[in-house]
């Protein structure tokens, strides 16, 4: 039996991963800012916005754990400062603290998105955000720097979010941990109206049709689970879990000149 922490356990994906790892007989802590409908696992509260909250669930967290999965997410807030806090600050913040907890063949993933796979063509960007030591100064920095992510801090927050699992990679190379992170593209989940809200439904729509439909969250809890408890080998990985999205938008068998927000944007130009 594993001792497991996921943050987001109370719904969509994070829900689907606490009955996948709890029926498979593993302790598992899910801390979240709602109790689940129904009692999976073991519940505590975290708002992950919060440093504070963050330093008390810490507390309720056994000394030694064997892995950490970060799926505890927003996509919107009327402030884009706390979109970035839950997305990436906090999750920094809980990740450095359990990686020191972390036990041998410990794991860690995070669930960031395909909005944050062109991290490397805004590292100039994201990279004082990165460079901020502690969730604090990373606050102040955000509140000094909103212009540059507030029209959409869910994908800065992503982009942020892939760079720090790459470079956090160094922390457990050689050793017999590790950390990655997957990149879901459409997921039917309770948080879909927000993405709707943030994209326009047309995009959605569109993104979605390129693979036939969105995701289930139990498929992407699979692939997360996957990489929780091996290959052993595989450190700093950014996994795109889109049924080949991401493959298309590389290789060219999906346009995505012919998608809304592109047409749209074409069409202003004119």
């Amino acid at each position: 039996m594993k001792t497991l922490v996921i943050t987001g356990g109370s719904s969509g994906v994070g829900h689907a991963l606490m009955h996948r790892l709890v029926g498979a007989g593993h302790q598992v802590i899910n801390l979240d800012v709602t109790a689940p409908a129904s009692a999976v696992g073991e519940f505590v509260y975290c708002d992950l916005a919060v440093e504070s909250s963050i330093t008390t669930a810490l507390a309720s967290i056994p000394d030694a754990v064997d892995g950490l999965v970060n799926v505890a997410g927003i996509a919107r807030a009327t402030d884009p400062t706390r979109v970035v806090a839950v997305n990436f600050l906090g999750l920094r913040l809980l990740t450095h603290e359990l990686t020191n907890r972390l036990s041998q063949q410990g794991s860690i993933v995070s669930v960031s998105s395909i909005a944050g796979r062109d991290w490397k063509s805004r590292l100039d960007r994201i990279q004082p955000l990165l460079a901020t030591p502690s969730m604090a100064e990373g606050l102040a920095w955000c509140e000094a720097n909103r212009e540059g992510f507030a029209r959409d801090p869910y994908s800065f927050s992503k982009r942020c979010l892939t760079a720090f699992t790459l470079q956090e990679a160094r922390r457990h190379a050689g050793k017999s941990t590790r950390i990655n992170c997957v990149s879901p593209g459409g997921i039917d989940t309770p948080l879909t109206p927000q993405f709707e809200a943030l994209m326009g439904k047309a995009q959605s729509d569109w993104t979605n049709a390129q693979t036939g439909r969105a995701a289930t969250p139990d498929e992407i809890a699979e692939a997360i689970q996957m990489l929780l408890f091996g290959p052993r080998w595989v450190n700093g990985v950014d996994l795109p879990v889109d049924d080949g999205y991401s493959a298309g938008i590389d290789t060219g068998w999906i346009d995505f000149q012919t998608s809304p927000v592109l047409l749209a944007r074409a069409a202003k130009q004119k």
